[in-house]
């Protein structure tokens, strides 16, 4: 009996593990300029990998960012093609004091394997690899053709990949985009997401006086920066929480009654929600659930804030400026070049006289992404979850972004499903994050039964 993919995958779970190792030991960390020589690192790092795994014509591609990782195989005619996506860039690790272990340094507890990247988004990635290894290694199977694209710039909202994607669409083009940058709802409860947010980030400049002044001499005549940046981030919401930018909701995409109620279905502990994130009550939009605040409707968060003084004692001033760091999360069909514009008029209106204000774009501008539940992908994904995870997964969305998503449906005409190994417990862009072991080699071998169900559907045709 010749040896399948998934035997295949069995017996290599150990060297699976230890591949993410050596992969989370690299700080690729995107952000961060003293980490960029560690970011080319991890992309050569994925392309030796991919050759390693028996993937043909693999090469860094450079972007004008970080570099996006190509590799292909070829040669299942009449097979339909799935292009891999996934990231090689992690976020920062600080606070690194509040890791266990240090966050470079993975090791294993309670079968769970921490790390940064852990789960966004090595472990995706390497459960892809291992999974079209397996495939290829693996004579007689129907198989699909595959290509890779592993880009170094998700975590900055992936600026530079959208003219990448333009430009090489030959290249790239394929008949589905298959995320190893996806999650399960639990390391045991298996979801198909069929969709996710957009995002776009901006910093907001408030400046008045030309330097920082004496708050005795020149308080009550002034008006403080802080101050003023206050006021106006407050005119962002409404007290209920509903969202106060004139227009913002324009464009928003209602969903049906049946959708609301798929999402209902979906088995939701408000009290065990509260209890992690460690708060007293929700808060948002009202005539919406917690889960649908964050699924299908937009936001504008404050991310940060900063002025004046900041250390020990006091200081007596006036300061010259105060800046805010904002994002919005988007759902279909907000564009992000129109909701930031409606934000910085709205801001620009809401400065107080006696100060000016600027807003400008952080990162790349990303589009909600959305794909039909019954799509024939879905419901050959449906089957293979079930059958890996042993339940039926559930149909959910996501309230976080991937940027890429929309531009491949956009620049190849090719829809996404999301497949991967993070689950919401890994504590992703936080200290201590961790990937289950178990959810690893789940996510490997749904990908690879994935892709021959795939294959095997296009062999039988219509119906």
């Amino acid at each position: 009996m010749s040896l399948t993919p998934l035997d295949y995958l069995a017996a290599r779970e150990d060297r699976l593990v230890e591949d993410l190792k050596d992969f989370i030991r690299i700080p690729s960390q995107s952000g961060t300029p003293a980490k960029q020589p560690d970011v080319l690192r991890a992309a050569d790092w994925v392309a030796r990998r991919l050759a390693a795994a028996g993937l043909e014509h693999v090469s860094v591609c450079p972007t004008g960012g970080h570099p996006v990782v190509y590799g292909d195989w070829l040669h299942a005619a009449g097979a339909p093609t799935v292009l891999v996506y996934g990231h090689y860039d992690v976020q920062p690790a600080e606070p690194l004091h509040l890791w266990t272990t240090p966050a470079f340094e993975p090791q294993i507890r309670d079968q769970k394997l921490f790390g940064r990247g852990a789960s966004d988004n090595k472990g995706g990635v390497m459960a892809a690899i291992a999974a079209v290894e397996a495939m290829i290694a693996c004579s007689g199977r129907p198989r699909v053709n595959v290509k890779f694209c592993i880009e170094g710039e998700e975590e900055l909202g992936s600026p530079s990949i959208g003219a990448f994607v333009k430009a090489e669409a030959n290249r790239l083009a394929c008949d589905l985009v298959m995320s190893a940058d996806g999650s399960m709802w639990t390391a045991d409860q298996p979801q198909v997401v069929l969709g996710l947010r957009g995002n776009f980030a901006a910093c907001l400049r408030v400046w008045g006086p030309s330097h920082d002044l004496h708050s005795g001499i020149h308080g009550g005549t002034v008006l403080n920066p802080l101050e003023a940046l206050s006021r106006m981030l407050a005119s962002l919401r409404h007290p209920d929480g509903r969202i106060a930018i004139p227009g913002f909701y324009d464009d928003v995409l209602e969903l049906s009654a049946r959708d609301r109620a798929a999402i209902a279905r979906v088995p939701i502990d408000e009290a065990a929600w509260k209890s992690e994130a460690g708060i007293p009550a929700f808060h948002g939009e009202p005539g919406y659930s917690p889960i649908e605040r964050t699924w299908i409707r937009p936001t504008v968060e404050i991310n940060g804030l900063w002025g004046g003084h900041q250390g020990a004692g006091p200081k007596t001033i006036i300061p010259t400026e105060a800046h805010a760091k904002l994002t919005c999360r988007l759902v279909a069909n907000q564009e992000p070049e129109r909701m930031f514009a409606l934000l910085d008029r709205h801001l620009a209106a809401h400065t107080p006289p006696g100060v000016q204000s600027s807003l400008v774009a952080e990162g790349g501008l990303a589009r909600p992404y959305a794909i039909p539940g019954d799509h024939p992908a879905n419901r050959i994904l449906t089957e293979v979850l079930t059958e890996v995870y042993g339940a039926v997964p559930y149909e959910t969305r996501t309230g976080g972004s991937i940027p890429v998503l929309a531009m491949f449906a956009e620049s190849l005409g090719a829809p996404a499903v999301n497949l991967g190994a993070a689950t919401p417990d890994a504590c992703v862009h936080a200290p201590n994050e961790f990937v289950h072991l178990r959810a690893l080699h789940r996510a490997a071998r749904s990908m690879a039964r994935f892709c021959e169900r795939l294959a095997a559907a296009r062999a039988r045709g219509p119906g």
